[in-house]
């Protein structure tokens, strides 16, 4: 009796086992099919609530653009966790550092220049994806230096997997050059829902400013209003009809309160705005739809 019982727990984890895995070829299948056709090129990462990446489409190094401002969030909140910035310190800026010719809904606002306190920046930042604000706060935060540091140890990446080194002053080429792997992308995720790198205040913050940041068309763009999503978008100019930059990457909470990480880099594609926008949101639907079932 005991054997059987034994024999008949193992017989039920094959089936349940083989049953994932005809979900996970069924979801990288249909994902494949969706991008088949596309003049562009495309990174996709999705990992599951347990961590396991379960879909990954060319994992080799995309450039970041906004999606930046998120990883800078991260350190200096893991800053203020340590007790090293405090979220009331104040922050200048003035007018000389609003430069115009940076997106920035701060300087379009407050022109003359204004102080803010470190979490109003955060806000900004992130909410709004300031690039006037990136610059200030990396200089605040002891330099773009110290946020490749943190994340390489922390998070366990190589300069292969993750680069920051330039902010929005610098020239287009070395700005460029700020690079991420999707999978890394989705490991970072995974690991600030699932371990303690931010304080629970400090992490909740972070998200309330992800779930409400600019650009809902991509990651949110066709999963329900009611379903909880965390993203940080990033987009580049166009130019001879080609955009260098379409990414969006975040956390997408499901029915049964676990979730998934998933991570989308668009490159060099010659599809109109609403077609790479529509792209990473069909593919975001995809994962939804297969983890929930």
């Amino acid at each position: 009796m005991k054997n059987f019982k034994i024999i008949y727990l193992v017989f039920l984890i094959c089936i349940i086992g083989c049953k994932n895995i005809d979900k996970r070829k069924e979801l990288s299948n249909n994902i494949h099919e969706l991008i088949s056709n596309k003049k562009l090129d495309i990174g996709i990462s999705i990992r599951d609530h347990s961590g396991d990446e379960i879909v990954s489409v060319n994992n080799k190094k995309y450039k970041l653009y906004s999606v930046s401002k998120l990883f800078l969030a991260v350190y200096i909140l893991n800053q203020v966790d340590k007790g090293k910035l405090n979220l009331n310190q104040p922050i200048l800026f003035s007018k000389k550092d609003l430069k115009p010719d940076l997106y920035s809904p701060l300087r379009d606002s407050i022109p003359q220049g204004t102080t803010l306190s470190l979490k109003q920046s955060l806000k900004f930042m992130i909410k709004s994806s300031d690039n006037n604000v990136f610059d200030k706060l990396a200089v605040a935060s002891g330099g773009l230096s110290n946020l490749n540091i943190f994340i390489h140890q922390t998070f366990k990446a190589t300069k292969d997997q993750f680069s920051i080194m330039h902010d929005y002053s610098s020239s287009q080429r070395d700005f460029e050059s700020n690079i991420i792997t999707p999978s890394m992308a989705t490991e970072i995720l995974y690991q600030l829902e699932k371990k303690e790198i931010l304080s629970d205040h400090s992490y909740d913050s972070l998200k309330n400013y992800m779930e409400h940041s600019v650009i809902n068309t991509r990651i949110q763009g066709l999963i329900k209003k009611d379903t909880q999503s965390f993203h940080k978008s990033g987009t580049s100019n166009r130019e001879n009809g080609i955009i260098t930059a379409c990414n969006d990457i975040g956390i997408v909470n499901l029915k049964n309160g676990k979730s998934f990480m998933i991570a989308v880099f668009i490159s060099n594609s010659k599809e109109d705005d609403a077609t790479n926008d529509s792209l990473i949101a069909k593919i975001t639907e995809l994962a939804y739809t297969n983890l929930n079932n």
